[in-house]
This record gives C-alpha cells, sequence and structure tokens, in this order.
C-alpha cells in the first residue's frame, strides 16, 4: 500500500510517516469525520491475516494500560495516536518498578481476556506522559476456548505468519524458552519475557545475549543471566521470573506484581504476608530542595500511611519555553496525587492548560484547552473537567478531544466543578450550583444565588466523602454572608455556614492517621482546622500551615490545591497578574513601553490621547483608580478609598472621569474631576451591581453591565438629573458585557453569547427604550471587549481567548450595519486575569496605535512549592 503525506485512506488524511518495519508502516493521519488525530497501521499483503487478528485481540481489551483500536479497513489498523517512546534502561529502581507495575495491570487485564501477548518487548512498551502503553498484538494467542469467539482458524493462520523459511519472526532475546522449542505457550511465557524487560531496565542490559540467532536461543535455554546490583528479595523475584518451566514461574500477572510489592518492602518478622502498596507514583522529581530522589521516593513509598512520617518538599517550575499563566484558578492536582493539570502561555502566545506527572520534569499542552480555565479532576484520573469560552467541557486524557457538557455564565464571582465517584459533576457560575451528568446533558440548578443574601455567583464546589455533602464558596456583597458554606444533595435548600473567609476553602479527607481537615485563609495564612464531614461543622482551633498565600480577592481564589493522599501545592507572594503596559502599532510592533510592570487591570485612554486611566490592585488589598500621563510616564494615584474602585471611563472633554465603587456596600457609578480636585458624586442606586463601560460622546449616558434576574444585560443611566432612570439597551435570558458607544452615539458594540458563545454584536441605540432595529454580528470565532475607531468605520476586538486583537470594518446607516470579514492584526501576550479584567487594552482615536497590558512572566519568579506528606507538618495537640 503506497501512502504519502496528503493522500487518503478511507475517511483519513495522512499527516506523516512514523515508523517502517519488516509488516507494514505506521503513519500519523487525521480521521476527518471525528477531527482526530490517529496512527494507521498498514499491512504488507501477505500479513493481512495478523492485522486483522489484532485488530479482534484488541477490539477485547479495553484498559488504559492498552493501545485502543478505532477502525479496521482493507490491510490497515486505525488505533490511538499515542505519543511517547518506547522503555529503556537503566533506570531507578523505584521507578522500574513504578512501571512494572503499570505493564502488568496491562498484561493481567489481557490474560484475564485470555489473550497471550507472545511479543513483550521494550519496543512493544510505550512510555508516554502518563505512564506505559502496551503496543502490538499481532502475535498474541487467544486460548483454545476463545479462539472461537474470533475464527475457527484464526490462530493457526496467524502461527503460520509466525515463521518464513524456517526463521523465526520476532525479537529473540525476550522469548520464553517453549516459545522457541514450539511448545504451547500461555500467560506464564509473557511473565517470562516480562522478566526480561524487567532486567533490561534495571541494568540497561538484556538479559540473554549472543552473536548468533542460535547463541541467543542456546542462552535462554539453557543459561542464566548474569546476577543485578539489587536487593536479594528483588533479585528473587526476577529469578523466578526467567525460570526455564512456566510451572516454577509466577502463574499470573497478579501475583508477581503482589511479589514485586513484597519485595520493594517486605514485611516485619511476625507480619502478615505482602501488603498493598499505595497506588501513588514514587517520588523522583528532579529539584526536590534539599533532598535527594531516593530519599523521597523512599518516603513516598513506605511512609505514607505512618502518621509519625515526615513530610517532604520540592518546587515545580514553568515548562521550558512558556511561562504559568494565572495558576490561581487554573490549577488542579488529580485526587491520586499522580498528576498536576496547570495553565501555561507557550512563546508562540498560545495559553492553554498542561499536565505534568509528577514523576516526571516534563509537561506536555493538552489539546483543545486553549484559554482552559478552573480545571478539577474526575476520581480515577483519567479526565479533566475545564472551562472555556463560556462552555463546561471535558477532556479524556487518553485518545480524545475535548467535548461540550454545558453551557455555562462566566464571571467574576467565581466558578469551578467537582466531580463524584458516581458520575455527577457540581459545577458554578453566577447564577448558582449546578448538576449534570458526566455524559453531559441538561444541567439541574440546585441552588440560586440569592439576591436578599446580596449574593454576587458560587464557585469552588468540592464533594465530601460521601459523594452527597459538599462546600462552596458563595460571593456576597455583605462581608457577613461571605465565605465558606456546606450543603446537601439530599436538603439543597439548606445552607450551613462553615467559614467566614475571602477566598475559597479547600477539605482534604482522613489520610495518614490524621483527621479530615479543612483548609481556608486568614489574613492572608493558610489555616488548617479539623472538619467533621458528616456533622458539616469544624472542631477544635485553626493552626497556621503557610503564611503569605497569593490570593485573588475579585476571583475569591487562593493558591494551594490539595490531593485526597497528602499531597499539597501553594504558591506565595502578593501579586499573582503583574503586567506592563506596551504601546504597539497596527502590525503589532512595538512602539514603546507605556508603564513598568505593576498589577494593572482595566484601562482607558483619554479622549485626547494623553492620559490613562488605570485600575490598579495588589492581592489582598482593594483596587484603586490611577491615571498615568502618557508622554512623561507619572502616574498619580485617583481614588483613596478602603473599598475597590475600578473600571473608570472619561468624560467627552477628559475633565472627569466615572467609575464603579462598592464604597456603598453595592457596586455603583461614581463621578469625580480627573484632576483629583473636589468630591465625589454618587450617579446611580438600588441593591444591583453595576459594571461602568463606556460615556457617550455627546455627554448624556454612561453604559454598565447590570444584574437582571440570573444573567447579566447592558443599561444606559441618563446624566440629566431631572430624570436618571436606567434605560435597558439590551436585556435577554443571555449574558451580555463590555457596552461601547460609537462616535456618533447611535450604535452600541457589545458582547453576547447568544450563540453558545461569547461574540461581539452591534445594536442600534435609541435613547428611550431597547432599540427593535435589530442586531449584527461582528466576530466570527468568539470575541470579547469590542472598541471602536475614531470615525467609527471599524470596529477592534479580543479574540476569546483573549490571546488575538482583531478589526472588522463596519459601514452603518439609519437601519442597518454592513459588517465585513474580521482579520487578525497580532498576536498578544495577554495578561492573565481575563476573568474580571474585561478591557485590557484600549486604541487611539485614528486606529494605528494600541495600548495593552502585556504578560511579563512574573509568575515564573514564584513556583509551585510543593509538599509531600503535608500532614505531618502539623503538630498534633490533644483534643479539649
Amino acid at each position: 500500500m503506497s501512502l504519502e503525506p496528503g493522500s487518503r485512506i478511507g475517511p483519513y488524511e495522512i499527516l506523516s510517516r512514523l515508523g517502517e518495519g519488516g509488516m507494514g508502516e505506521v503513519w500519523q493521519a487525521r480521521d476527518m469525520r471525528l477531527d482526530r488525530t490517529v496512527a494507521i497501521k498498514t499491512s504488507k499483503e501477505q500479513f493481512g491475516e495478523r492485522f486483522e487478528q489484532e485488530a479482534r485481540v484488541i477490539a477485547r481489551l479495553n484498559h488504559p494500560r492498552v493501545c485502543q483500536i478505532y477502525d479496521v479497513g482493507p490491510n490497515y489498523l486505525v488505533m490511538e495516536l499515542v505519543e511517547g517512546a518506547p522503555l529503556k534502561g537503566p533506570l531507578p529502581i523505584a521507578k522500574a518498578l513504578e512501571y512494572a507495575e503499570q505493564i502488568l495491570d496491562a498484561l493481567s487485564a489481557a490474560h484475564q481476556k485470555g489473550i497471550t501477548h507472545r511479543d513483550l518487548k521494550p519496543d512493544n512498551i510505550l512510555l508516554t506522559s502518563q505512564g506505559i502503553k502496551l503496543l502490538d498484538f499481532g502475535l498474541a494467542r487467544l486460548r483454545r476456548e476463545e479462539v472461537s469467539l474470533l475464527s475457527t482458524d484464526a490462530d493457526a493462520t496467524v502461527a503460520k505468519a509466525i515463521t518464513q523459511q524456517g526463521h523465526i519472526v520476532g525479537t529473540l532475546q525476550y522469548m520464553a524458552p517453549e516459545q522457541l522449542q514450539g511448545k504451547d505457550v500461555d500467560s506464564r511465557s509473557d511473565l517470562f519475557s516480562f522478566g526480561c524487560v524487567l532486567y533490561e531496565i534495571l541494568s540497561g542490559r538484556r538479559a540473554f545475549e549472543g552473536h548468533s540467532p542460535a547463541s541467543i536461543i542456546g542462552a535462554i535455554l539453557e543459561r542464566e543471566p548474569a546476577p543485578l546490583d539489587v536487593a536479594p528479595p528483588l533479585e528473587r523475584v526476577l529469578r523466578r521470573c526467567l525460570e526455564k518451566d512456566p510451572a516454577e514461574r509466577f502463574q499470573t500477572a497478579q501475583d508477581l506484581k503482589a511479589a514485586l510489592l513484597w519485595a520493594l518492602d517486605p514485611p516485619k518478622a511476625g507480619s502478615p504476608g505482602p501488603r498493598p502498596r499505595p497506588h501513588w507514583l514514587p517520588w523522583t522529581v528532579a529539584g526536590v530542595a534539599a533532598l535527594s530522589a531516593a530519599i523521597v521516593a523512599g518516603l513516598w513509598v513506605r511512609s505514607p500511611q505512618k502518621p509519625e512520617g515526615l513530610a517532604a518538599a520540592f518546587i515545580v517550575g514553568a515548562p521550558a519555553g512558556t511561562m504559568f499563566n494565572y495558576l490561581i484558578t487554573a490549577t488542579a492536582i488529580s485526587q491520586d496525587g499522580r498528576f498536576f493539570v496547570f495553565r501555561a502561555a507557550a512563546d508562540s502566545g498560545v495559553v492553554s492548560l498542561w499536565l505534568r506527572p509528577l514523576d516526571s520534569t516534563s509537561a506536555r499542552p493538552l489539546p483543545g484547552t486553549e484559554g482552559g480555565d478552573f480545571p478539577f479532576w474526575s476520581p480515577d484520573g483519567r479526565s479533566i473537567g475545564f472551562f472555556a469560552s463560556g462552555k463546561l467541557k471535558r477532556l479524556d486524557l487518553v485518545g480524545s478531544n475535548p467535548v461540550v457538557l454545558s453551557d455555562v455564565v462566566d464571571g467574576a464571582a467565581g466558578t469551578g466543578g467537582a466531580w463524584s465517584r458516581d458520575g455527577t459533576i457540581l459545577f458554578a457560575d453566577r447564577r448558582g450550583l449546578f448538576l449534570i451528568p458526566e455524559t453531559g446533558g441538561t444541567p439541574t440548578q440546585l441552588l440560586t444565588a440569592d439576591a436578599s443574601r446580596k449574593e454576587l455567583g458560587f464557585g469552588y464546589p468540592q464533594f465530601l466523602p460521601d459523594g452527597k455533602g459538599f462546600l462552596y464558596f458563595a460571593a456576597s456583597s455583605d462581608p457577613a454572608l461571605e465565605g465558606v458554606w456546606a450543603g446537601s444533595l439530599n436538603n439543597a435548600d439548606k445552607r450551613i455556614p462553615v467559614v467566614r473567609t475571602p477566598v475559597k476553602a479547600a477539605y482534604a479527607p482522613p489520610f495518614s492517621g490524621h483527621p479530615g481537615l479543612l483548609l481556608f485563609v486568614k489574613d492572608r495564612t493558610l489555616m488548617v482546622q479539623e472538619f467533621d464531614a458528616r456533622a458539616l461543622r469544624l472542631e477544635g482551633s485553626a493552626v497556621p500551615l503557610a503564611a503569605d498565600v497569593a490570593m485573588h480577592p475579585a476571583l475569591r481564589g487562593a493558591a494551594f490545591w490539595l490531593s485526597d493522599t497528602g499531597l499539597m501545592a501553594y504558591r506565595a507572594g502578593r501579586a499573582l497578574d503583574r503586567v506592563k503596559l506596551v504601546w504597539r502599532s497596527r502590525d503589532g510592533k512595538m512602539i514603546r513601553e507605556g508603564a513598568p510592570e505593576d498589577s494593572w487591570t482595566t484601562l482607558r485612554l483619554s479622549p485626547d490621547g494623553s492620559r490613562v486611566a488605570l485600575g490598579r490592585r495588589d492581592i489582598g488589598d482593594p483596587s484603586d483608580i490611577w491615571i498615568l500621563d502618557v508622554e512623561r510616564s507619572v502616574r498619580t494615584r485617583f481614588t483613596f478609598d478602603p473599598q475597590a474602585d475600578t473600571c473608570a471611563v472619561w468624560s467627552p472633554d477628559g475633565r472627569q472621569l466615572a467609575f464603579t465603587s462598592s464604597r456603598s456596600g453595592v457596586a455603583q457609578i461614581y463621578r469625580k474631576d480627573s484632576n483629583g480636585a473636589g468630591g465625589e458624586e454618587q450617579l446611580s442606586d438600588g441593591p444591583e451591581a453595576k459594571c461602568l463601560t463606556d460615556w457617550s460622546r455627546d455627554g448624556r449616558w454612561l453604559l454598565y453591565n447590570g444584574q437582571h434576574g440570573n444573567t447579566t444585560d447592558i443599561f444606559a443611566l441618563p446624566l440629566d438629573e431631572e430624570h436618571r432612570k436606567p434605560v435597558p439597551v439590551i436585556a435577554s435570558p443571555f449574558l451580555e458585557l463590555d457596552g461601547q458607544f460609537s462616535p456618533d452615539g447611535e450604535w452600541v458594540a457589545y458582547t453576547s453569547d447568544e450563540s453558545g458563545r461569547q461574540e461581539v454584536h452591534v445594536r442600534a441605540f435609541s435613547g428611550s427604550a431597547i432599540d427593535r432595529r435589530g442586531q449584527w454580528q461582528v466576530s466570527n470565532e468568539g470575541g470579547r471587549a469590542p472598541r471602536w475607531r475614531g470615525d467609527g468605520q471599524e470596529i477592534f476586538y479580543l479574540s476569546l481567548e483573549g490571546t488575538k486583537l482583531m478589526a472588522a470594518g463596519i459601514q452603518l446607516n439609519a437601519e442597518s450595519a454592513q459588517v465585513g470579514l474580521p482579520q487578525e492584526l497580532f498576536p498578544i501576550s495577554a495578561p492573565s486575569d481575563l476573568g474580571d479584567n474585561r478591557f485590557p487594552w484600549d486604541v487611539s482615536a485614528d486606529g494605528q496605535r494600541f495600548i495593552l497590558e502585556q504578560a511579563t512572566g512574573s509568575e515564573n519568579v514564584s513556583p509551585l512549592n510543593v509538599i509531600v506528606n503535608w500532614q505531618a507538618k502539623l503538630k498534633k495537640e490533644p483534643r479539649r
């Protein structure tokens, strides 16, 4: 079968060749129907029967350690594309045994289905970022009682293919004696081959060598391999694997796995037989501070069940060629403590979620997670849920693209998800808490944000061990009602207060002799207190665990994360999202820096382009508004209230600034002279929080986002003192944000998720009621935060993930809008905090210069601190 890149084979487009052997070729291809990347294994004509056999065998297996088959065609197989490298030695003992366990898990699954691999060797064992994958079942054999399930002559046909003209096809060094002698083989033959593989990854050399096939066969049949420098219990297990007589070997893969665990940690005299080893990975991570990899591995393997065990700490930095990107909401540890998922920005500017096994020093980006946030793990560690583009998505980490589970409403009040063991996902957005099956469907609203409690939304839900109770953060403009609450699926309306805190909390289940604990932040210190998950209450006294934990009050986030297995990660520091201001030309070239690195948020150019109004905040402190003189690079503080001030907009003449502040308890609109003189005037009132977005060029109207039922709409506030009653500009069941007046004041550009994701639209504005002349979509692949050119003939906006600056021409008349095809102007290194930072950029009136907040990589200065067995750091005090 002749293939080349660009050719088609069935519904698959060939991309590149991955490898070639005597049996055929392996190609990387694109499944045009499902839009996924696959591996296609093509066969030479005389081996068609072998490929049919392999397809039938693999189809019987469904195991995460076995490469999956997707499709079968004439002389080709379509399989899961597994990215990795063949297993090689020598490896540290802990690492070799970790991989050995995974190989045995795959073999056990095959043997239980009556399948003997018959070609187990390092080249058929791929090491991926998620562990071991077992490949190539082309020589596999089924038990006689299973053969009829395939075909009456399937195994006989394949047996013929194993030999050609008197030569054995395969790698001799890993074949069991009975296989070389032409005798019947069974699962014990695979265990001999496994012994050869284990010997090689421990020593870096093959167990049986020779200068010719005959000498290799002789070594396997007659001689023992050279001794290894390993502990005697492990040497005995290895020797038993390599017994010449199958009856003298281990009889099952599970027995062999138990013996390996026992050899690694033998019981003391008088204790029972082999005890199960915890399923977490041995820890041999580079960068362990003041500890060698061997010590960490020993602590991790031998001590997790001992309360007196030591804690071990190390540091995790950003992957090479990337920088961390707003970890405070975009980080999660799998429940078994084996994997991190976090958000990082590559040099290309693409921001996505990355996966790092904790026993590895490398990480890889997860395709399809661009712009992802608030990740959370499935209980089995095989999938993650996350939020992106106004959707709740699920990604299965093996051979899958993300799938959409539900629409969500994102917002600064926080969000997040939790995954129960019965397959239910609990997720949050500003509307409330929702339940949805892990397969997707229509969400069921469990809890609704209560306006009487001034609730702004919910976030950071977490299931408790019984799968019914849960914790969540409730954001409220009333500090007395803001904090972590508990609820139950059995009685969702009953809200139980747990702890007052400005940011999330996390529950740690009982582990290593310690009770269940709640971790929460008080005065920027991470505290720990016993928590009764049945009674849903704190007990005893809180004790400090870590100081100066990074926080984000606007998103109610704190930079600490837990597994169920005694693993904790946290970040320290005050400023998480420091950015600098830069000026760029229309082609993306740097003109000059606008302001040095700081914690800037939303920004707005004055009408004459001489000044910039900026939000500035520090972690743990409220935000304030500053004014930057563009030419002199001088910054002046404009507001000084202890409550948060943000979202400033200029009056048409530049003499005043209007802004949003929560100084009255609920975010309202104020204005003040831009020279700082005089007092402040409150322009709005009412129970609903408001977020200011624009001031019309004629000076008559302010635009703001306001709560309307369970969603957010756009309102216009007239500045006529006699008729200061808000007018709805857009009111719908959908989320509308970012309203911007056209220069003539007759149109409004805005963001809406009416189409299922956020897109930029325009709508006419009459000033008296909702204009019914229709709306026109500007963006075509997602968009947000629009700005008008000064003449009203072009709209600029950010791509949905905030990584590109886009532009679309527009022609307006009294009744309609003609919108041109959007074009990318240039990629940008967006600030990480796009949750509540809706406008991290602005444009000059002529559309030729852009001022943008640019991520600086400051998060790399503050890496992740990881602690193994962190509970051991707590001093147990007698309960009073």
